[in-house]
Parts: C-alpha cells; sequence; structure tokens
C-alpha cells in the first residue's frame, strides 16, 4: 500500500520537524505518542470514510449480494472468519444464502471489499480465462516470502509462466512415476516408527497416539529425499533446527482478539514489519530454511561439477528434483531462483500432504465403516501383508507399484473425498490486475478477490444435499455439477494449478496405503470435533489425538 507508506513516512518528517522547532527535548515517549497520532488518524478517518460511506453509496458493487452476517465495525466480516471452527464454513454459509448469484461482497479488515466467485463461470474466467488478470496481492506475496521465498507460487506473469516451463521437467508424469519407491520407503518407516511407541504385542491395549507432528515429519522426510535426494530423518530427529522451524511456522493456536489485531497491524505496516513475537519466529525460521536451501544448491552444483570434470552424468537413481531443475535448466536458472523455489517446494511440498493425511486420518477414525472397507482394498490388493508384522524390514510392500496404487479404485475415493471436504489450503486470494468482465460482472482493477476453496468444494447446488458429509461413494456417479473442473478446487485450475499435484497424490496415497494397512484408528473420545485452524495450511489445533491399534 503506497499510501499507507506515504503516510507513515510523512508522520516521521512532521514528528522531527516537531521535535527541532516546537517541542526541542521532548522524551522519546512524547514523540512515539505523536508519531502513533499521526500516523492513525488519518487511516482512521480513511477507514471511517470507507465503511460509513463508500461502501453503503459509493461502491460499485453494491448491486453484489451481502453476508446475512452483520459485519463487525473493525474488522468486518473477516470478524465471522475467524470465529469459526471450521476453515471455509462462514463463507460456505455466505455462498449458500445466494445461490444464483456470481459473486457475494463481503468486508475485511477495515472495511477492505471483498468479492467471493461462485459461478462456475466466474471461477473459469479466474481462473483459467484470464488468470494472468488476477494476480497475489502485494500484502500476499510479502506473506508468502516469510514462509516459502519467492519461488514459483509467488511469481507472477510472465516470470511464472517461464518458471513454470522450466519446473515442468521435474513435475512430469514419468519422473514422479519413478519417485513411487521413496514414497512407499518413507511410508513404511512411518508405519514401523507407530509400532515401535505400540510395542510388538499384538494383543497389547491400544494406545492414544498424537499422530500430526510424525505425519509432519515424515513428508519433510519424502521432500528431503524425492525432492534433494537427501536423507534427513526427521521422523528419528524432531529436534533438528529445520524441524523446529517449520513447526514453529506452521504451529496453529486459538484466534484472540490479540491475533486479529496483529494481522491488522501486518496489513498497515506490511506482512513482517511490526515485531511481534509471531513474526520474529517467522523471521528466525527463515534463515535457517534459507540456509539449508542455499546450502544443498551448492552441495548438488560441486556434485555435478565434479562428475562433469571427470566425465560422467548424473546415475538414474540421482534423479531428485533438484538435480532435474539444475540439469534441464541449465544457465535459465540463478542460484537465487532455484534457492527461492527449493524454498517453496520445501514448505509446499511436505505441508500440504502432511495436513491432507491428517485429515483423512481424522475422517477414517470418524467413519470406521469406510475405513474398514480401505482397509479390506488394500489387503485385497496386497495380500501378503500380515497387520502385526509388515514394516520396513520385512520389505512386504516392495511390490508396491505405481499401477497398483492406481487400480485401487477405493482408495482413489477415499483421497479425493477427504481433499474435498477439507482442503488442506482452503482459500486463495487474488487482485484484478486490470479491469474484467466476470460473468456479468465489471470487476474493477484493485479489488480484491478470494476464492473460497473449502466452500466451494461443499456447495449443495455442486454436489447434492449430502454436500457436507464424508461419501467416498460418491466420486463413483459424479452430477454434471460435480463434474465441472470449477467444483473441486482443492489443487486450484488453469495456468496456476498446483504443479505438485501428482507427486501430493501419489504420496498421499502411499501413506494411507500403510498406516491404514497395518493399523486401526478411532477417535480419542467419539464425537469429539477437534479445532481446525488455517494459517496457509489447515492444521490441528492441539495436534490429532487418535486411538491406534494393530488392526486385525
Amino acid at each position: 500500500m503506497a499510501s499507507t507508506k506515504f503516510i507513515i513516512s510523512c508522520a516521521g518528517v512532521v514528528v522531527y520537524i516537531a521535535y527541532k522547532t516546537v517541542l526541542p527535548g521532548a522524551s522519546l515517549g512524547t514523540l512515539a505518542l505523536l508519531w502513533i497520532s499521526l500516523l492513525t488518524v488519518p487511516l482512521l478517518l480513511r477507514a471511517i470514510f470507507r465503511v460509513l460511506i463508500y461502501n453503503n453509496f459509493l461502491s460499485p458493487y453494491l448491486h453484489i449480494p451481502t453476508p446475512s452476517d452483520k459485519a463487525h465495525w473493525f474488522f468486518g466480516h473477516a470478524y465471522h472468519l475467524h470465529r469459526e471452527g471450521f476453515p471455509g464454513s462462514a463463507q460456505l454459509r455466505w455462498l449458500e444464502e445466494r445461490p444464483g448469484a456470481p459473486f457475494i461482497r463481503y468486508l475485511g479488515f477495515f472495511g477492505v471489499e471483498r468479492l467471493a466467485p461462485r459461478s462456475h463461470a466466474a471461477l473459469q474466467t479466474i481462473l483459467q480465462t484470464n488468470s494472468y488478470s488476477f494476480v497475489k496481492s502485494k500484502r500476499t506475496r510479502e506473506s508468502l516470502a516469510l514462509v516459502i521465498g519467492d519461488g514459483l507460487l509467488n511469481a507472477e506473469g510472465d516470470s511464472h509462466k517461464r518458471q513454470r516451463k522450466l519446473l515442468m521437467p521435474a513435475f512430469s508424469f514419468g519422473h514422479i512415476k519413478s519417485l513411487t519407491p521413496v514414497f512407499v520407503e518413507k511410508a513404511l518407516a512411518l508405519s514401523t516408527h507407530i509400532a515401535g511407541v505400540l510395542g510388538t504385542d499384538k494383543d497389547k491395549v491400544e494406545k492414544v497416539i498424537n499422530v500430526q507432528p510424525m505425519i509432519h515429519a515424515t513428508t519433510l522426510d519424502v521432500i528431503f529425499k524425492a525432492g534433494f535426494g537427501t536423507e534427513f530423518n526427521a521422523l528419528e530427529n524432531e529436534d533438528h533446527e529445520l524441524v523446529r522451524a517449520y513447526r514453529n511456522v506452521f504451529t496453529v493456536g486459538k484466534i484472540t482478539n490479540w491475533v486479529r489485531f496483529a494481522v491488522a497491524l501486518d496489513i498497515i505496516f506490511g506482512a513482517g514489519v511490526i515485531p511481534t513475537k509471531r513474526n520474529k519466529q517467522i523471521a528466525a525460521s527463515k534463515k535457517i530454511v534459507q540456509k539449508f536451501a542455499t546450502d544443498l544448491v551448492q552441495e548438488k552444483r560441486q556434485k555435478q561439477k565434479i562428475a562433469s570434470t571427470f566425465g560422467k552424468t548424473t546415475s538414474k537413481t540421482d534423479k531428485d528434483i533438484l538435480n532435474i531443475l539444475i540439469q534441464e535448466g541449465k544457465d535459465a536458472w540463478t542460484d537465487h531462483e532455484i534457492v527461492n523455489n527449493l524454498m517453496t517446494f520445501l514448505a509446499a511440498g511436505h505441508e500440504t500432504t502432511s495436513s491432507a493425511t491428517s485429515i483423512a486420518l481424522y475422517l477414517l477414525a470418524k467413519h470406521p465403516e469406510v475405513q474398514s472397507n480401505l482397509r479390506a482394498e488394500i489387503r485385497e490388493h496386497i495380500p501378503e501383508y500380515p497387520s502385526e508384522l509388515a514394516g520396513a524390514d520385512s520389505d512386504l510392500l516392495a511390490s508396491l507399484t505405481y499401477e497398483k496404487i492406481e487400480s485401487m479404485k477405493y482408495l482413489n475415493n477415499v483421497c479425493r473425498e477427504s481433499l474435498r471436504l477439507i482442503p488442506p489450503v482452503p482459500i486463495t486470494g487474488r487482485q484484478a490486475a486490470e479491469d474484467v468482465m466476470v460473468d456479468g460482472v465489471l470487476v474493477k482493477k484493485g479489488t480484491l478477490v478470494f476464492i473460497a476453496i473449502a466452500a466451494i468444494n461443499q456447495l449443495k447446488s455442486f454436489w447434492g444435499e449430502d454436500a457436507d458429509k464424508f461419501n467416498p461413494d460418491r466420486w463413483n456417479n459424479l452430477s454434471a455439477e460435480a463434474l465441472s473442473p470449477y467444483s473441486f478446487l482443492t489443487f486450484i485450475q488453469g495456468p496456476r494449478a498446483c504443479i505438485g499435484r501428482k507427486f501430493s497424490e501419489i504420496e498421499f496415497k502411499c501413506l494411507l496405503i500403510a498406516l491404514i494397512g497395518r493399523f486401526e484408528f478411532a477417535e480419542r473420545n467419539p464425537g469429539e470435533a477437534p479445532a481446525l485452524r488455517s494459517i496457509i495450511t489447515t492444521k490441528f489445533v492441539d495436534g490429532l489425538h487418535l486411538k491406534v491399534k494393530y488392526a486385525e
């Protein structure tokens, strides 16, 4: 927000002039109070004008329906978003209120208007037809950069097209298929780890285990080996500084008014500018992640240089994503770009799958009949899989090929249904870079557009009256509305769709095969609804504590 920075600068200049003229010798506290007053008054006046006058009389979107929930005087409708226990439930309620509207209009902090697209036509224009006319806002890019760097997810326009083209070989079907043994190996390692917690006695009483951090560590191990050709062993080394760094970044807590106020400060001053405890943690974590990524790139380049000196090429077993990035891209990448994309892969590549797997286990624990059906299919395809013995040492899943995984139809349905019902990333934001006509609505340049993924995935007009239910069988007979690519937005659609979708899906399936095939998961307290909250991805606030025992 250039205007905000201008106000901040002007306030500083006025304070300095006052100190030199009318307030010589004033204390630091007095000067700080003067600066804050000069800063907040114009911002508050602008917010008041927007809330009382612009939004009620001058907005070009007055014809677009608004939620029935009353907007908070300061936090807008965002107040309701933060109060909801389930990410996306407020937007779902608002979208369901207006089934025929292409958009709903709601207010964010300081009364700033937001549009939420609802119709397939609107979503297609924003995500596909005019995708590069809707960019991530500056604040969104700054916030993401604090965690994932300035890689593909933060690139726009020609830079995004160029980076995506260079990255495609690393995420091709053939390459992802070749990584299946890595996914299987790490899934088995998680299975063995949980077995170690339970003990070897198959008749032992079940234990309550917090599986969320274990899954998180496992997906981090996967991205290190499949992505960078490096063993990390996060599952056995939970105190490693990189594990702690990501734990600090993605740990979620309860929403309080202070948390809401801290978000407001980031909106005013810029992401990470105010030295709150949270921002300090994120900054420190980013330094750790950035150093790891930089060291990995330098190490890989050195290995390739040595191999080239001796006339050798990279072996077929050394086809991790980083190797392909450097080899295929040749001089097209700068080290800075590679480091930033590595940071993106590290964060997005493990965190989304970790979230998806935890959510799936939660849903399977709540629906034991679905869990039993899934286990039956797994054991049908892997008849040599004795529940209390199969593990990494027995190597009984060595025959688990890509083709065998993809042949498990019910597993595919369970994964898609879990990703539909509670997507790891519940919302994504865009800002119009120019005036665009979208399903009969002229969306003006600068307008914020928020695509409520979790809400779209549950709309009854798309998915039927049982849209809020966990029903894997629905995928056997989808309606015409549900078959639209704009009804299932977990991986987005169009040119900005998730490039790592296939990577994530196969890893996700391998984890469920290893876990459900061997163990039985049940709710710690039947009917309990553990709190979910989204910071980039959706997590269980207090971890995911499930009853675990060997399956019969």
